[in-house]
Parts: C-alpha cells; sequence; structure tokens
C-alpha cells in the first residue's frame, strides 16, 4: 500500500507534522476548512507507524456517522484500496473492518464504548480526534480520557485536529513533563525544556480567495427577515453573480426570511431554505447546480457540517439558537444568542472558496469586537447525567476530578447526579456507586433517562414497546411537513395522532410500517418509500429507526430471549366492552409508567387560573403546537413530557395524559411525603391523618389516611388524649362507655354548670389541666381504641384515669361555694328543677325554673323570686338601691341591710313575694310603708330576674316569662285542654244511637260531662267550660230524640207550620232549614214543659221523651208565631233604615241597628237563643220598634248618649264574637247585651233577669 498525497495546504506541511509527531505524544494541528486535514493526517500517522514498525491501528474519529464512512471511502479511494480492509470504518449500525485493517474511521460515540471493553485501547497506537473545535460532549470526554491514558501508555500518540484557533487551549491542556513551547519554522510549535511544556501545534491555512467585510448593522426595530432582504439587496447591487449563503438561528426566521426576499421579487433567484426538519428531498436541492442565482438559507449546520458549493457571498445575521441546559430549572432552553468570534470566522470562511468572496454581517462590528472570542463547549451547556454514568462505570473517579479541557460548573455537576438518582442509577447507601439499574444503564448506548425506560419496562411486561418508543425519541421525527404542503401533511398523518399520548402515536407509526415487512422482519422497500410519499414520512429515518430499535434490543437484551418489535402489532387502540376497555387502560398504564420512570420530574398540573401547566418547581409550560395533545378541547389534569424546550416560551414536546398516582409508584424514592391533620376516627378507633405526597412542589396525592400512630407515636398520643378522651370520642355511638369517660363528662358537666352558676363560662374549666392527668397516666402505646381497652382493664389503670373537679379546677373551696347555688329547690315539700344560664344576649340569661306542664299550676307566684342564695344577696341589695334616692339613702350601708333583712329570713321559707317581705322589713327600719310598686325590677341585670320556661314532653318551649302570672293565663287554655282530654280518657264515648252512656254528672272533679251530638249518632264526653258542656249537652239530647222519633218530626215539617213572610226574611242566612231549626228548638222546649232541666239519665230520657212527643208540634206552632211576629217588625225597622241611610246624622244610629239586625237573624240564631228565648223572641225585634219610635219622637241626642253607653260594650264583645263565633260565653254575654239594649232604648218591653253595665263587663272579661 503506497501512501501518497494530494495537492493540499495540509500536505505542503506534512514534515513539520511528522516531526511534531515524532517529539511529541500530543500533536494539535490546526487548519481551516478546506485544508485537507481531515483527510491526510490519518495517512501521515500512518505512514509514520509504518515506518517505526508499530503495530495496531490508526483510529480517527468524527463527530457524526456521515463525516466517519464518507471520509473513509476518500481516504481508501486515495490510497487505492477498498473501504472495509486497510481502511475500515465503525459507525452506528455499520462496522466495515477486519484483521488487516490499520486505519479506521469512527464516531467518538463508538471509540467511548469501545473504552468500556478495552479501558487502555491496546488496538490502536495512534488516536486522532477530529474537528475538536465542536467541542461536543463525546469530544471532552475523550480529550480528558485519553489524557489520563497517556500516563499509562507512553506509546500512545494522539493528534488533535481543529478548526479553530482555540486549540491552543488543547495544547495547553496536553501539557506535560518539563520546559516550555517554543516557536518552530513555518508555524509550528516545539517543548523548551526550560519552560511549562505544551503539546505542540501546528496551524495549516485553508485554501480560500481574498475575503472582503462589510458591516450592515440593524436600523431601529428592523425584524430580522427584513435585514436579511437588505442584505440580499446589497449583494445584488453589488454583483448579480454568484450563490449567497445566509446565516440565521432558526426554522422560524428562516420561512419568516424566505417569504420576505420572494415577496421581493429578485431576478432569476431562487430561495432554498436548509433546517434540519426540512424534508430530505428539500435538503438535497442545495446540492444541485442551477442556472439562477442561489439564495440558501441555513441554521448553523452549515458553518462546519454542510459544505455547500457556489457560495461566493456570505450573509451573517449574527446570530444562532443555542442549546442550553439549565441546571437550576431542569430544562432545555434554546435560545438565540450572539454568535462568537470564532463562529463568525467559520460563517465567512464559508465564501471565498471559488473566487473572491464577501461577507455581508448584519451587526455592528463593535459587537463582534465584545463577542466571545469561542463557542461554550457543550459540557457547559448540557445534562451531565449520561457523562458521570459513563465515567462511574468506567472508574474514571468523581466527575470534579476529571481533566476536562473545560471543566463543568458545580451545578451542572449536582443536576447530573441529580439525573441519575431520579432514574434510580446510583446505589441508596449515600456514596454514589452505581446501583444494579445504574449498571444496567452504562452498558447502554443511551441517555440514562431512555436507559431507564426500558429497565421499568421490561419488569412491566411492554418491553417491545418501549423498544420502539425509545427507538423514536432516539431519531429526529420521522414525519415531515414540506414546505407549501403542510396541510396535505397534516391530512395524511392525522391518523397516527392520540389525543392522549404522543408516545402511542410513535407506535400507531410503528403498526402501520410494521406491515411493510416481508417474513423475515426486513422493511420491502419499495412498499415503504411508497409509505413514505403518501404519509409525507422520511424514509431514512424509518430504516434508521428501525435499526436503532434493533441495536437498542441487542444492547438491552445481549444474547438472552429477546422481544421482536418487528414482527409485533401494538393494540394502542381501546376496543369494545368493558374487559377491552381495561386491559387498554392497564397496557396505557404500564407503558407510560416505563415511560415515567426515565423521566419522573417532568410531568405537569393544570392550572386553570393561568391556563398553562405547572411544573416541579413552579415553572409554567404548555403543550407543543405539533403534539397530539395541543387542539383537544379538554386539558388533561396530568401530562408527561418528554422533553421541556424554551424558545419564544418553555414548551413540553412529545406530551402524554398521565395519572398522578402514578408518580409515587413508579419513583418513590423522589417522592416527598407530608403528614398532618392527624384527629380521631371513631370508626377506625385509632388516630388517622393525611399523606401529601409531592414531587418538586406538585401535590401528586392530595390527602390520603393514613394511621398517625407509625408515622408519630407522639402526635397521635396528644391528639388520642385530647379527642379520643377529652372531647369524648373513644366509642363509637351505641358502644358501652367506660367508667373513666362517664367519670370525665360528669367532671366537665360538673364545671360547666359552675361555670354557669358563677357566671364564669370558659374561665373555670383548665382544658390543659385534664390534659396533663391523662398525659401522665395514658402510655404512648395506648393510643388505639383497642391498645386502650386493653391496657385500661390492667393493674387497676382504670382507678388511675378517674378525673376529679379538683384537677382541672384551680381554685380552693370550689366544692362549698356552689352549694349556694342548687340545682333542685325545695319549697312546700315539692322540688323545683333550675337551670343557670350564662349568656348576656340570651332572654333567659340567670336563674331559670325549668317545669313541666303539669307542674305549672303548683308552682307558687312568689318563688322565683326568691331566686337561689348564691344570688339572693346580690339581688336583695339592687333592689334596695332601685329605690328612689330619697328613700335609698335611708338605708345605708346598702349591702348590711340587705344582709340585716336575709339573716331575718334564715331558716324560713318564704310564703309571700319576696317585693313584699322586703318592703315590710324596710318599712320597719324606716317606719314608713315601703309598697312593693316601688322597687324598680327592671334596673336589675337580667341574671338577676329569674325566669320561669314551661315544656311540653318533647322539650317544646311552650312558655317563657319573668311573670309567673303570666305564664299561668298564657297556657290556662293548655292547661283546660289537658285535663279535659285526661278527663275524656274516662267519659269518651261514640256512636250511640239510644241511651246506653250511663249517668251524666253535671260536675266530677272539676269537668262537666255532656253528649255530644255527632249527625247520625250521639257520643258523651267531658268538658272544662260549663257553658260548653251545657251548650254540646242541648244538642245532644234533641239529636237523641230526633234519632228515636225521626219519623213523627219528619211528619210534621211535611205539614209545614212557618209562614212566607218568616222563611223569607230569617231563611236566606241559614245553612240549616229554617223549619227543621225550629223543630230542634222545639224538641228542646218539649222537654223542658214539664222539667226544670234537660234529662242526665236514661231514666230521665225516657220520661221526657215521652212528655215531649205530645208537646213538640204545639212549642214548634208557638215559635213560628213568634218568628212571624219578628218579621214584621224586621221589615219595617228595615224600611226606617233605609230611609235614614243618607242623612248623615243618622250614620252611626243606622250602623249600629243594622249590626243588631244582623246579630239577631245571624246562622243559626234560634238555636243559640235557646226554647226559653226563641218562645220570646219578637220582643227584641219590638223593642227595635219601640227605640225607632222614641227617636221619632225624642230629641236624637238622647239616643247617642244610650248608643255610647252601649258602644263600650258592644263594640268590644262585637270584636271577640266575630274572631270566635262559637264560643258560649260569648253568646250568652251577647244575649246579657241584647237585654241591655231593651233597658236602654225601650224600657217599656218586658226583660229576662237582671242585667247591668258591671254584669256584662265582668262576663266580657
Amino acid at each position: 500500500m503506497k501512501i501518497t498525497y494530494p495537492e493540499l495546504p495540509v500536505s505542503s506541511r506534512k514534515e513539520e507534522i511528522l516531526e511534531a509527531m515524532r517529539s511529541a505524544q500530543v500533536v494539535v494541528v490546526v487548519g481551516e476548512t478546506g485544508s485537507g486535514k481531515t483527510t491526510q493526517l490519518p495517512k501521515m500517522a500512518l505512514e509514520l507507524a509504518l515506518a517505526e514498525g508499530k503495530r495496531g491501528m490508526v483510529g480517527c474519529t468524527q463527530p457524526r456517522r456521515l463525516a466517519a464512512t464518507s471520509v473513509a471511502k476518500r481516504v481508501a479511494e486515495e490510497l487505492k484500496v477498498q473501504p472495509g480492509n486497510e481502511v475500515g470504518y465503525e459507525v452506528r449500525f455499520d462496522k466495515r473492518t477486519t484483521k488487516d485493517t490499520q486505519l479506521k474511521f469512527m464516531t467518538d460515540g463508538i471509540l467511548l464504548a469501545e473504552l468500556q471493553g478495552d479501558r487502555d485501547l491496546r488496538k490502536y497506537h495512534t488516536i486522532i480526534i477530529d474537528e475538536a473545535h465542536e467541542r461536543s460532549l463525546n469530544i471532552d470526554f475523550l480529550l480528558g480520557i485519553l489524557k489520563q491514558l497517556l500516563e499509562r501508555r507512553k506509546d500512545l500518540r494522539v493528534v488533535i485536529s481543529s478548526a479553530t484557533l482555540d486549540a491552543g487551549s488543547f495544547s495547553k491542556f496536553f501539557a506535560s513533563g518539563g520546559g516550555r513551547s517554543v516557536p518552530l519554522d513555518s508555524g509550528m510549535e516545539r517543548v523548551d525544556e526550560t519552560s511549562t511544556p505544551q503539546a505542540p501545534m501546528v496551524l495549516v491555512e485553508g485554501r480560500t480567495f481574498p475575503v472582503e467585510d462589510f458591516f450592515l448593522p440593524p436600523s431601529s426595530g428592523e425584524y430580522l427577515a427584513d435585514q436579511v432582504v437588505r442584505g440580499v439587496e446589497w449583494v445584488d447591487a453589488y454583483d448579480r453573480t454568484g450563490d449567497v449563503l445566509v446565516f440565521l438561528p432558526g426554522e422560524r426566521e428562516i420561512r419568516e426570511a424566505a417569504n420576505a426576499v420572494e415577496d421581493r421579487g429578485f431576478r432569476d433567484t431562487e430561495v432554498l431554505p436548509v433546517f434540519a426538519r426540512l424534508s430530505m428531498g428539500d435538503q438535497q436541492r442545495v446540492f444541485s447546480p442551477s442556472r439562477k442565482r442561489r439564495i440558501v438559507l441555513a441554521t448553523n449546520v452549515a458553518e462546519t457540517s454542510l459544505t455547500i458549493p457556489g457560495i461566493v457571498y456570505v450573509i451573517d445575521s449574527g446570530l444562532a439558537r443555542v442549546s442550553r441546559w439549565s441546571p437550576q430549572r431542569g430544562i432545555q432552553r434554546l435560545q438565540i444568542e450572539q454568535i462568537s468570534q470564532a463562529s463568525a470566522r467559520q460563517r465567512r470562511g464559508r465564501c471565498g472558496r471559488v473566487r473572491d468572496g464577501v461577507c455581508v454581517k448584519l451587526y455592528d462590528e463593535m459587537d463582534l469586537e465584545e463577542a466571545s472570542e469561542f463557542t461554550d463547549p457543550e459540557i457547559r451547556r448540557s445534562s451531565l447525567g449520561g457523562v458521570i454514568l459513563k465515567m462511574k462505570a468506567l472508574g474514571l473517579g468523581e466527575i470534579e476530578d476529571f481533566p476536562f479541557v473545560d471543566p463543568p460548573n458545580s451545578k451542572a455537576i449536582k443536576e447530573g447526579m441529580k439525573t441519575l438518582e431520579e432514574v434510580d442509577a446510583l446505589q441508596a447507601d449515600g456514596r454514589n456507586g452505581l446501583s444494579e439499574v445504574g449498571w444496567r444503564l452504562a452498558k447502554l448506548p443511551l441517555d440514562p433517562r431512555l436507559g431507564r425506560m426500558l429497565v421499568e419496562a421490561e419488569k412491566r411486561g411492554v418491553l417491545a414497546e418501549m423498544l420502539v418508543i425509545v427507538g423514536g425519541l432516539s431519531v429526529m421525527d420521522v414525519r415531515e411537513r414540506p414546505e407549501g404542503k403542510e396541510d396535505a401533511a397534516n391530512q395524511a398523518q392525522a391518523k397516527f395522532r392520540d389525543g392522549r399520548s404522543d408516545f402511542v402515536a410513535l407506535l400507531k407509526i410503528w403498526n402501520a410500517v410494521s406491515k411493510l415487512r416481508d417474513g423475515k422482519g426486513r422493511f420491502q422497500r419499495n412498499q415503504l418509500r411508497k409509505f413514505c410519499q403518501k404519509n409525507y414520512c422520511n424514509f431514512r429515518r424509518l430504516v434508521e429507526w428501525d435499526q436503532v430499535v434493533g441495536e437498542i434490543e441487542r444492547s438491552f437484551c445481549g444474547k438472552g430471549q429477546r422481544p421482536d418489535p418487528r414482527k409485533l402489532t401494538f393494540e394502542v387502540e381501546v376496543g369494545e366492552g368493558k374487559g377491552s376497555r381495561n386491559r387498554a387502560a392497564k397496557y396505557y398504564k404500564e407503558i407510560h409508567c416505563a415511560l415515567l420512570a426515565g423521566m419522573p420530574r417532568s410531568v405537569g398540573l393544570w392550572d386553570k387560573e393561568k391556563k398553562l401547566y405547572k411544573g416541579v418547581g413552579g415553572m409554567g409550560f404548555a403543550i407543543f403546537p405539533g403534539s397530539g395533545l395541543f387542539k383537544e378541547k379538554k386539558r388533561p389534569e396530568w401530562v408527561i413530557a418528554f422533553e421541556l424546550v424554551e424558545t419564544s416560551r418553555l414548551w413540553a414536546r412529545k406530551v402524554a395524559w398521565m395519572q398522578s398516582e402514578w408518580v409515587e409508584e413508579v419513583a418513590p424514592h423522589l417522592c416527598k411525603k407530608r403528614y398532618h391533620s392527624p384527629a380521631w376516627d371513631e370508626s377506625q378507633g385509632a388516630v388517622y391523618g393525611k399523606e401529601t405526597v409531592l414531587l418538586g412542589g406538585l401535590t401528586v396525592v392530595p390527602g390520603r389516611a393514613v394511621f398517625f400512630g407509625r408515622v408519630s407515636p407522639k402526635a397521635a398520643h396528644e391528639v388520642f388524649i385530647r379527642e379520643a378522651i377529652l372531647e369524648g370520642r373513644l366509642v363509637k355511638g351505641g358502644g358501652a362507655v367506660p367508667p373513666c369517660l362517664e367519670r370525665l363528662a360528669k367532671v366537665r358537666r360538673q364545671v360547666a354548670s359552675a361555670e354557669r352558676k358563677l357566671r364564669r363560662v370558659g374561665g373555670m374549666w383548665l382544658e390543659e389541666y385534664a390534659y396533663d392527668f391523662y398525659f401522665a397516666r395514658i402510655p404512648v402505646e395506648a393510643t388505639t381504641a383497642k391498645a386502650f381497652h386493653a391496657w385500661r382493664r390492667q393493674d387497676q389503670n382504670e382507678e388511675k384515669l378517674m378525673i376529679g373537679i379538683r384537677d382541672v379546677v384551680w381554685e380552693e373551696g370550689i366544692e362549698s361555694r356552689l352549694m349556694l347555688f342548687p340545682d333542685v329547690v325545695e319549697h312546700g315539700g315539692r322540688e323545683w328543677l333550675v337551670e343557670y344560664v350564662c349568656d348576656v344576649e340570651a332572654d333567659d340569661d340567670g336563674l331559670v325554673f325549668e317545669l313541666e306542664l303539669a307542674e305549672l299550676p303548683h308552682l307558687p307566684d312568689y318563688l322565683p323570686g326568691w331566686v337561689v342564695p348564691g344570688l339572693l344577696e346580690e339581688r336583695v341589695e339592687l333592689l334596695i338601691r332601685s329605690l328612689p334616692k330619697d328613700w335609698r339613702t335611708r338605708f345605708q350601708p346598702v349591702k348590711g341591710t340587705a344582709e340585716d333583712f336575709l339573716k331575718e329570713w334564715t331558716g324560713w321559707e318564704p310564703q309571700v313575694d319576696l317585693l313584699e317581705a322586703l318592703g315590710e322589713f324596710l318599712s320597719g327600719i324606716a317606719g314608713v310603708v315601703i309598697e312593693p310598686t316601688m322597687f324598680d325590677e327592671s334596673r336589675l341585670p337580667k341574671c338577676l330576674r329569674p325566669t320561669v320556661t314551661v315544656r311540653d314532653e318533647k322539650g317544646k318551649v311552650l312558655a317563657f316569662s319573668e311573670d309567673v302570672r303570666e305564664v299561668k293565663e298564657k297556657l290556662a287554655g293548655l292547661l283546660r285542654s289537658r285535663r279535659e282530654a285526661a278527663a275524656n280518657e274516662e267519659w269518651e264515648m261514640t256512636g250511640g244511637t239510644f241511651w246506653s252512656f250511663g249517668d251524666l254528672p253535671q260536675e266530677v272533679d272539676g269537668v262537666y260531662p255532656a253528649l255530644v251530638d255527632e249527625g247520625s249518632s250521639v257520643g258523651t264526653r267531658a268538658f272544662l267550660d260549663q257553658e260548653e258542656a251545657e251548650e254540646s249537652h242541648r244538642a245532644g239530647v234533641v239529636r237523641l230524640f230526633w234519632l228515636d222519633h225521626g219519623s213523627m218530626l219528619r211528619g210534621h215539617l211535611k205539614r209545614g207550620f212557618l209562614r212566607p213572610l218568616a222563611k223569607l226574611v230569617f231563611g236566606p242566612n241559614q245553612k240549616e232549614a229554617l223549619d227543621e231549626q225550629v223543630m230542634r228548638v222545639a224538641v228542646e222546649g218539649a222537654f223542658l214543659k214539664k222539667f226544670d232541666e234537660l234529662p242526665r239519665t236514661a231514666e230521665e230520657f225516657a220520661a221526657a221523651s215521652e212528655v215531649a212527643r205530645g208537646w213538640v208540634l204545639d212549642v214548634a206552632k208557638s215559635i213560628a208565631s213568634q218568628l212571624e211576629a219578628a218579621a214584621e217588625s224586621y221589615e219595617k225597622s228595615s224600611r226606617w233604615i233605609r230611609s235614614k241611610a243618607d242623612e248623615k246624622l243618622y250614620i252611626e244610629t243606622v250602623a249600629d241597628l243594622t249590626e243588631e239586625l244582623e246579630w239577631l237573624s245571624r246562622d243559626g240564631f234560634l238555636w243559640k237563643a235557646g226554647a226559653h228565648r226563641a218562645l220570646r223572641y219578637a220582643r227584641h225585634f219590638d223593642a227595635i220598634e219601640e227605640r225607632l219610635k222614641r227617636m221619632d219622637s225624642l230629641p236624637l241626642v238622647k239616643d247617642e248618649e244610650k248608643r255610647r253607653q252601649l258602644d263600650v260594650l258592644w263594640l268590644d264583645w262585637l270584636k271577640q264574637w266575630r274572631a270566635r263565633p262559637e264560643a258560649a260565653r260569648l253568646w250568652r254575654v251577647g244575649w246579657l247585651l241584647e237585654e241591655w239594649r231593651i233597658q236602654l232604648f225601650a224600657p217599656g218591653v218586658p226583660r229576662e233577669g237582671k242585667v247591668s253595665e258591671k254584669i256584662i263587663a265582668k262576663a266580657l272579661k
């Protein structure tokens, strides 16, 4: 194999480079893009090794797979050998080497992987790290490892190849031995033994044409797209030939600039965007020749990774979107930043390759001078979890001690350790060694988070699914959205979208392409290409996804039994039926729990107010518009996100719905538990509290019941005493209360009663005294109901818990004071229950006599006024002070006077009102009469004015007052009805049709038995009111006679005995037919023909009935005659009233007469009048006629005087009667008033009985 070198800038420095390799272990070569260093340095290293007879290989790393394979093929072509033999390569999914390989190209990741099996890299004699200026994580990691390795392998050569001048830092980094570096000829440096040694560095200039710089800084408020248009206009004016490369920070800026440039309409120009998400076909257009000027809009990928032919002009925006990991927030930030000076030179170097070039900078020259010299290495802006994991697996020590070119800061290191803790990769012993999971993760060519997902998936039985998902997350999105075809792409890809999970969407895509495999699981490429065209998918990325899945599968499963995702179709859709839904729900959970294991802190809770998701640490984020969940109407409460990326705002990409409980299930080591709200749970018989599970400030489990005895025995002990014991809630409702708690309840009642009596509510019971009492006796172990009962039954422990009033009240002599406030007042051989109320807002504040209704009649009116001994002295003193001042001063000192009064009454049971007794006592002192009315009780506070409360059997208050007499009057009717009801338990009978009731006495034990008319039958009952009893008895006797002689009475009614005028005047107002009413009254009159009273025995009834049979018709005719006469008088009176109705002088007289006529002809008037009055009924109308005559002959004023005298009682009675028209007493008073009318207005008309104003007034009350 003959090694030759083409004419390239680096070839001219061959001897100098070889000399440097011979003289030092490490050589740094700095060469601009196009100098040939990538292809020629490996050949030089190989030539030197062959000359020295070394065995092994030259290993050359590249940051990208495409570069590794293409460079290997280029070098093999120059050496005229077949790729894969003497010159080989190894990249992900593709290894082309043999035992004869002497020059091997590989990605830096491959070399790192080889370190796990060969720590000293013995198969290599030379290692070349190309594109070191990119300072990726892998490059910096390799540089540190190589620095350590050089100490162990003195025969190893290392060549560092860089395109920027910061390579000087590499030279210093690899300094060793003694001496200093001095310049060699032609730009090479050599070590001088007298100074600090550095690795020699060779500078190689690129093959370029001169480049001229122009600065076009932005004007105020100018948009970037407008700046680009202005830059293109400047170039277009400068020269119409040559392609233009525009550097912009990102896809959005490229699209905006492309639209702006196209809208400008430059002649013979095509605009070509270039960015990572662009479809492969659109990307390849930049490499195709064109007759038009091409304006290529690209990101910083075109600085070094992509060489676009034909570029003459560069327009540099001076901006780049830089990925920076924020260790404080745990998010990836894609922010637009000013580029470094090194990046500006790289961009500038892209023009001047084919002819003289021009670089137009869209910023100020001062901005360039103030920019940082070099771009921050990736290790200073990335998560270090994977690096730390590999270091621990390779035994490279702690990251703080590792020789990095630019050591990461402490925050980033802490964040990296935190990531490993999150994925459970570290041992729990605090020594930070790798756990079993950590060792598994270290063997995988994956980010630790992705590896952890696989470990969890294996445990949950969804490894095949997770292999597919992890593979999909490891490559670029296979879906494309070509410019101008976004809607079509969205429509075609809609079937893959999933409203619950973007990860399920990956499985849907996998399902679709899995149908395009042959029997061996390999893709049928033609069909796959058609699928990609139809569904706007990237063919190469799909193939890469498939390859990545296979590689991960082999790495994770080893040689054991492996699931083959290529042969599986995943059940991502929810089927019909309950069982299917349950399986789908479990399947979904297992997949997403596995995902959660790898990114447990990438969760979010929907904040309804702020309309965004609240993440761990309080940061807010939104779902990225490209997610399948973005357009869902109902936002999931909880989501998990594969990555949080900050651009214009913080976006969550690759998102799925989840349940918060999964966090605790998957990552309990990251959850913090807070315990709070311990409380006694009667149903459980123990102290239970709330357990809140938190993840970085997010409440995962809001409040779960937990037995607090395990959480905090001391806290449970306190709650047990305070709530179970002191609040009396130890025993569940209905259970037997232990004696110790009965004693506690009794003492509480005693103290509460004492507080009310002494008017110190809440001031005597000392809860902490009670708590201390039980705290000192109940052990911590006995804080459940079961444990407590078991303990108290042992060794007389129950007796230890018998609390007393002295244990909770600090006052001395409390028992003797309370004796002055008895709960029962004894008087007259009876006991009266009293209550003490202490509530100044309450009506019953103070002493209350609590009575049942039956006790009320026996309570002396004066007794409450004497209150109880504990209150009496103050009450007496204040009563004396309530006297008028002239009197009060005679009894000074008042307190002494009150004490003297009480001494006089000591031992005596009062029989008079306190005010009367006190007045008599004070009268004896003053020598003048002190009347009870002179005391002003209203000046006493409510608590010294005793009240009486009467309750029914259910405890309802029937009456309440400070005046016993008022209570008795208010409840008089109820007392009567109760007595009546009690009496009727003996006397009440119903349904009689003949006299079967026995004898009915007029009165017995204060009640009045009588017959009751039931319509079709007759009954008996007792009345408390004699008049009501008599009225009821009248109706009952008549009804019983009617039941016995109905046919005879009906015969009389048929024959008729009432004249038409009587019916016309009195009939319309009656509910009962007037003739039947006459007949009923006639029956009563017939009974009284021979007897003074209506019958009350069966024998009397039989005798009276026999008499009545013969008299009833005659009596009826007599009554009819009275009605006929009364009707004629009624008509005359009515005509007179009508004649005077419009005369003002007679208004009141007319009203009075009208009321009287209405009263005399009211419904049921005849029955209410009774037989005796009915037989003389016409005289009331005769009296009216007489009154009218007297008014015609005498001055009207005379009648008015009498009417006013009458009105004093008439109007009062009329109001009462209209309210209670059935009251017998009011009917009786009404007839008295009628007799008085006759006496006043028609003294010539006969009257019934004696009547006077005084008699009527008394009856009315």
